[in-house]
């Protein structure tokens, strides 16, 4: 059988496996990722079920992943971990998205809170911000050093934002993240889906608070 061959870009420290990489699923997510001594960490996992042969194209063996953090737990970001089940890959993700992740993901063998994770999001220059709205337990995860923000479905380039007419989702509660996300500074803007933005991230944060403030309700 031929290797994917993924459509991979860096960005500063970050790997980018772009989500047109991932053929033959209906839909699926970006997933970055990052190295830190020999050992590498995924954020979100993709909608496709063989992501480690994605990853090992790469080359990216499933025995140097760390661990995977997960923005929420919709099925187009974290199919891929059926994939890393063999490697005990430990999983970070907020609870409140625990259920929505296990509707895909059965019985994965090791899946933590991410307020569990700060020591070791901290050694990776990292904190994580929980952003609810288009799931209960939506989160990004921030680098102050480099200004960058991976964002998962809560906010994406040009001004567009998370859906929140799903099961869990709110209007208020994406309003309330957008206005913590646009007070901080970002340069880089790493969203679940679409192109990555390099430069003046802040901006098209901003212009998503605009949009969602002529669109959604509190």
């Amino acid at each position: 059988m031929t290797s994917p061959s993924p459509l991979v870009s860096r960005v500063g420290r970050f790997l980018v496996l772009h989500e047109e990489s991932f053929v033959g699923v209906s839909i699926s997510s970006n997933v970055y990722v990052l190295g830190d001594e020999g050992s590498y960490y995924l954020f979100d996992a993709s909608g496709h079920p063989d992501l480690l042969s994605y990853l090992e194209s790469a080359g990216i063996h499933g025995s140097l992943i760390a661990g995977a953090f997960l923005t929420h737990g919709h099925y187009d970001h974290v199919r891929g971990l059926e994939s890393l089940r063999d490697y005990s890959v430990p999983v970070y993700l907020s609870n409140r998205d625990r259920r929505l992740m296990e509707e895909t993901i059965r019985g994965y063998p090791s899946c933590t809170d991410l307020s569990d994770a700060s020591g070791v999001l901290s050694r990776l220059g990292l904190v994580s911000i929980l952003t609810p709205g288009h799931t209960p337990g939506s989160a990004c995860f921030y680098s102050p050093g480099e200004a960058l923000l991976i964002s998962g479905d809560t906010v994406f380039s040009d001004g567009y934002f998370g859906r929140t007419d799903l099961p869990g989702g709110s209007d208020s509660d994406m309003l309330e993240s957008l206005e913590c996300l646009s007070r901080m500074k970002v340069e880089v803007l790493l969203a679940g889906h679409g192109p990555v933005v390099h430069e003046q991230g802040s901006r098209h944060i901003s212009k998503a608070l605009s949009c969602a403030r002529g669109m959604l309700r509190r």
